[in-house]
């Protein structure tokens, strides 16, 4: 009787290995809602995902998003997913309605993969990058009260099951873009919006520092949140990390402006505390949707 290598015992084991690691991978689903953590929904969400996928590993990245704010969902899954796996499922619950008008969507970007309604939020996560692939998803109807529970979560557990998104539905080119939160250019004006107020009370725009850098080049201009201002500053003058400003030796409660880790410029009060006195929106009456604009001197 022939026996077995020990070479074939390793390498059988090696691909064991790397057929649970994959699987593993996979099973990884992050939650982005605007549930709340009042009512049950992300508990009923959650529940329904263990039961279709007992191994799933189930990360929340935030049920606190503004209602129906897609831009915001953007904004902090763009900030997040980078940082999973690929073959990371993301589960975008923020305005998710369903309508004849309004399907199911699988977005393959980067390697990970996104649940969402055709509401507009893959323009904004992917800011139209090239090498995507969108999918309008086969549903059984599209009627539903709590489409997220009844449909994104079966969605999950096939590609968990390995199904590949194009068995899972059409590929579409024609999904909702929305152009209200991107950045307009005029002649020596910028014009954007706030996308977000951070736990912090720090106000982040839409205007990203390639933008500004490419239509500022060396000139000076003058930046405003609202009716608060910064002027006659140069690129150089915009902060890279909060402590900066230490070395300018910046009062407590003066506002700065700095580019955050995503690069967007963002408005912010040194050594602000929201619990207090309040942070740059609260002392300056900043909401998200409000104007900022520079212009260009």
């Amino acid at each position: 009787m022939r026996k077995n290598s020990p070479c074939l015992g390793v390498f059988s084991y090696i691909c064991t290995f790397f057929q649970v690691f994959d699987f593993a991978v996979m099973n990884i689903i992050t939650l982005t809602t605007d549930f709340g953590e009042q009512d049950y929904g992300v508990g009923a969400l959650k529940g329904q995902l263990y039961s279709l996928i007992p191994q799933a590993r189930i990360v929340d990245i935030s049920h606190q998003v503004d209602r129906y704010s897609i831009s915001e969902a953007a904004y902090l899954l763009e900030g997040a997913y980078r940082y999973f796996p690929k073959g990371t499922i993301h589960i975008v619950g923020v305005n998710n309605e369903l309508s004849p008008e309004c399907g199911l969507l699988l977005l393959v970007h980067e390697g990970h993969y996104f649940i969402t309604a055709d509401n507009g939020f893959v323009s904004l996560l992917t800011h139209n990058a090239p090498e995507t692939e969108v999918y309008l998803l086969d549903l059984p109807s599209r009627v539903s009260i709590f489409p997220t529970l009844e449909f994104s979560t079966h969605i999950a557990q096939k590609l968990c099951e390995g199904a590949l998104p194009s068995t899972l539905g059409a590929p579409c080119e024609k999904h909702l873009y929305i152009t209200d939160f991107v950045p307009k250019v005029r002649a020596q004006r910028i014009e954007g919006t706030v996308i977000y107020i951070d736990h912090f009370g720090n106000v982040v725009s839409n205007i990203t520092r390639s933008l500004l850098t490419q239509e500022a080049k060396d000139r000076r201009f003058h930046v405003y949140f609202r009716y608060q201002s910064v002027e006659n500053i140069t690129l150089d003058s915009i902060c890279l990390q909060y402590n900066q400003v230490e070395k300018d030796s910046l009062s407590a409660g003066e506002v700065f402006l700095l580019f955050n880790h995503l690069d967007y410029l963002e408005m912010a009060i040194y050594k602000a505390n929201p619990d207090v006195s309040g942070g740059s929106a609260s002392l300056m009456g900043i909401q998200r949707g409000d104007t900022v604009s520079i212009d260009l001197i």
